[in-house]
Order: C-alpha cells, then sequence, then structure tokens
C-alpha cells in the first residue's frame, strides 16, 4: 500500500481523549494488569527455546518462493497467549484501542518462539520493523479484518532468488476461523498480476480465478508470514463464531539491506515504557489518522501521537 492507499481503521476519540493523561504513568499500566510486566528489556532469552528444523526451514522457504506466504506449528504456549488476551481484554474494557496492550513485555517476548524460523529465512541479524497492528474482531455479523489488499508499502523486496527481504508477521492469539474472519490469500503463483505487483505498489488483483483463493483458518500461538505483494485479506465474522478473533502484526526485515521504514529494532534491544507508547501511537497514527482528519475534537489525540511518535527519533 501506498501512503495513498494504506488501510485505516477507526478509532473511538471521545473514549481515548478522556483518558490520555493517565496513559503517560506506567503505574496506571500496571496497575490495569497487574500479572504483567513491564520492563527495559522484553526480549527474552531467546538461546534456551526449541530451534527450528533445517527441513523444516527449506520447506517454508520454498512456499514463501512458490506461493509467496507460510504458517508455522502453534509455538506460543497456552499460559502466555492467555496473557496476551487478557492484556487486551483489559485495554478494552478500559476504553482504549487494544494497540495499547502492546506496552506490556509478554508481546515481544514472545518473538523468541519464532526467533529462530525468523532467523532461518531472512538471516540472524534481522530487524523488526514496528508498524504493529493489534486486531480484535467481534464475534458479531459487522466484524471483519481488513479489506483484500496487498501490503505493498516496499517496492521490490523479492530477491534474486525469489526470497521476501521483508516479511509481513501475524501472530494469532486465539483461533482465526471462517466464523470469526480469518485470513484469505491468493497465493502468488495463481495470481496474473503479482509480478507487476513487485514494482508498482498500486497494482490491482482483479484478474484471477474466485477458486484459486485459500482459506487459512489458523491455530492461536502460531506464526504466519508471506511478503508485501500477495493479496489477501480476512474475511467477516459471524455471530455465530464462538469467540472473537484476536491478533496482531508488523513486518521484519533482513539486516543485510537498508532500512525500509524510519524506525527499525534490533532483537534483542532496550524497548523501553516511553519506545512502547511512541510505537503504538505511530501505529495508531499511520493505520488510523483518516478518522481524525475531518474532526475538531482529534486534536489533543494527535497532539498525544506526535508528542510521542518524537520519542522514537
Amino acid at each position: 500500500m501506498t501512503e495513498d492507499t494504506i488501510l485505516r481503521k477507526a478509532i473511538p476519540l471521545e473514549d481515548l481523549i478522556s483518558v490520555l493523561p493517565q496513559l503517560e504513568d506506567i503505574n496506571y499500566w500496571l496497575n490495569l494488569n497487574p500479572n504483567s510486566t513491564i520492563s527495559d528489556h522484553p526480549f527474552a532469552d531467546f538461546s534456551t527455546l526449541p530451534k527450528t528444523d533445517d527441513k523444516i526451514l527449506d520447506k517454508y522457504a520454498l512456499q514463501l518462493r512458490e506461493e509467496g506466504y507460510f504458517q508455522t506449528n502453534p509455538l506460543i504456549p497456552i499460559a502466555t497467549l492467555q496473557e496476551m488476551n487478557e492484556c487486551i481484554n483489559q485495554v478494552r474494557k478500559a476504553g482504549l484501542p487494544p494497540m495499547f496492550a502492546l506496552v506490556y513485555d509478554v508481546f515481544y517476548q514472545a518473538f523468541g518462539y519464532f526467533d529462530s524460523t525468523l532467523s532461518g529465512i531472512l538471516g540472524s541479524n534481522y530487524k523488526l520493523v514496528p508498524n504493529f497492528w493489534v486486531y480484535y474482531i467481534d464475534a458479531v455479523d459487522t466484524g471483519k479484518g481488513f479489506e483484500p489488499h496487498r501490503d505493498a508499502e516496499y517496492a521490490n523486496t523479492i530477491d534474486t532468488n525469489g526470497m521476501p527481504t521483508v516479511l509481513t508477521i501475524w501472530i494469532t492469539i486465539t483461533d482465526a476461523t471462517p466464523l470469526n474472519s480469518c485470513m484469505y490469500i491468493l497465493p502468488l503463483n495463481r495470481d496474473p498480476q503479482y509480478a507487476d505487483a513487485i514494482t508498482d505498489l498500486k497494482t490491482p488483483a482483479n484478474q484471477f480465478a474466485l477458486e484459486d483463493i485459500r482459506a487459512l483458518p489458523t491455530k492461536a500461538g502460531i506464526l504466519s508470514c508471506w511478503n508485501q505483494y500477495v493479496f489477501h485479506w480476512g474475511s467477516r465474522s459471524s455471530k455465530r463464531a464462538p469467540e472473537p478473533r484476536i491478533s496482531y502484526a508488523a513486518y521484519c526485515q533482513r539486516g543485510d539491506i537498508a532500512p525500509v521504514d524510519d524506525v527499525m529494532i534490533d532483537i534483542p534491544s532496550v524497548v523501553d515504557f516511553s519506545t512502547r507508547l511512541g510505537l503504538i501511537c505511530r501505529g495508531l497514527y499511520r493505520y488510523s489518522y483518516a478518522s481524525f482528519q475531518h474532526s475538531e475534537k482529534a486534536q489533543p489525540v494527535l497532539e498525544f501521537f506526535h508528542k510521542h511518535k518524537a520519542n522514537l527519533k
């Protein structure tokens, strides 16, 4: 997506404005979720965690080249998923966008379970591109994920071997099913316009056969990855879904190429409370600002976003 076409999500301005002063107080967050931590070093010691077998990495790499995506088995422990779920639910009960759950360590610690996979695909010095979004798709008929799109924020991120240098990473906290908005994807080898999309970020997807669309029901704790140009979307939810679809996403890039965006995070590195507020505000502004443009009420929120985004410089 170009700057003109990045997808936008609305957020509730009134609820957010009323609590802005509290959001800068770390104790507010610790009291909101007393069983979760906020430290300066949220990335766990990855060396003690299981490694991904080379044969599995080869399978992932082959699918990336041939179809543009891959998915792991469930890797995040149930207790970790439960903590993530509780953090997000408490943030929502406070009237805040789910994105603010990213103040807590658990969402960064989870990268440890995927580190060997991401290192195997992108190299050991890969970077986090923190274009975060946290999804909470209610189990109602009006719920839905992002509309059909290519991520397409960066051109030419496929190397000469057909491997992506930038990956979207999507982490499911609850099961994603056809009833609560699972992902649907068009494999790149079924997309007649895919090759054009690598260089032209405005390339549409309107020449494929409907039977080539692939549903991706996904268990909680799975890492799903795709490149910048595969066409995909989150489907509409249903009141018949047994639970909401909760997940979060960002990008990662190879460390041996130039940064694709203005903020990069080493893994591991210091990501303190101030930095996390900046990352949250950056994501909310990037993917929601269109909902503020014609509202005088939005000014305090925009000022808050800009103030904390500046901490990332």
